[in-house]
């Protein structure tokens, strides 16, 4: 439970850290997307079906609003849909990726099975133009197998800024964070 509370966790701050900028400011759309993850959450599992599709539909409609977009992705990720997913955030890194975004875009492309390629290397580049050094920055580093990985991760939890449940997260191996993560 403790695995997916931290899963949890990672994907809101996820949609919570997107620059919000849409077509048009549409406030009741906005409220509507919210409520709509609010059902989802609350509601019995017949319920969550509905809410899937019409955060679909609300999406396709307002293909330039973030939020609403990445509102509509977390609740892929929770049902597993890692396909879709990955074609969400891909259209969301498009506009203009965030470091956390591109980390996600990332474990998406390997759960899915594909190459990642660059990718965790761009997200390292990313994490550290902002100066955004955490847990998620370490990940980066560890998974495009950066050779400053060790004493990054030295720097951080000697600051501090890591603490021992992150550091086990830290040392699971990519496979194993994978399974754990993104199941």
């Amino acid at each position: 439970m403790k695995k997916y509370a931290y899963l949890t966790s990672i994907i809101f701050s996820f949609s919570v850290a997107l620059p919000f900028y849409s077509e048009r400011h549409d406030k009741k759309t906005i409220l509507y997307a919210n409520e709509l993850l609010d059902h989802y959450i609350k509601d019995p599992a017949s319920e969550k079906l509905y809410a899937l599709k019409e955060l679909k539909s609300l999406t396709n409609k307002n293909p330039r609003n973030v939020k609403i977009r990445s509102i509509y992705l977390n609740i892929l990720l929770l049902e597993k849909h890692y396909v879709q997913g990955l074609e969400q955030i891909k259209i969301i890194n498009k506009t203009g990726p965030m470091a956390l975004s591109k980390l996600n875009e990332c474990l998406l492309t390997e759960r899915v099975g594909k190459d990642p390629g660059s990718c965790y290397q761009q997200a390292a580049k990313l994490f550290s133009a902002k100066n955004d050094h955490d847990t998620n920055y370490i990940l980066a580093l560890k998974f495009s197998q950066d050779p400053n990985f060790r004493s990054e991760r030295s720097r951080l939890v000697n600051a501090g800024k890591i603490n021992k449940e992150a550091e086990n997260i830290i040392d699971m191996d990519k496979q194993t964070f994978l399974a754990t993560f993104y199941p």
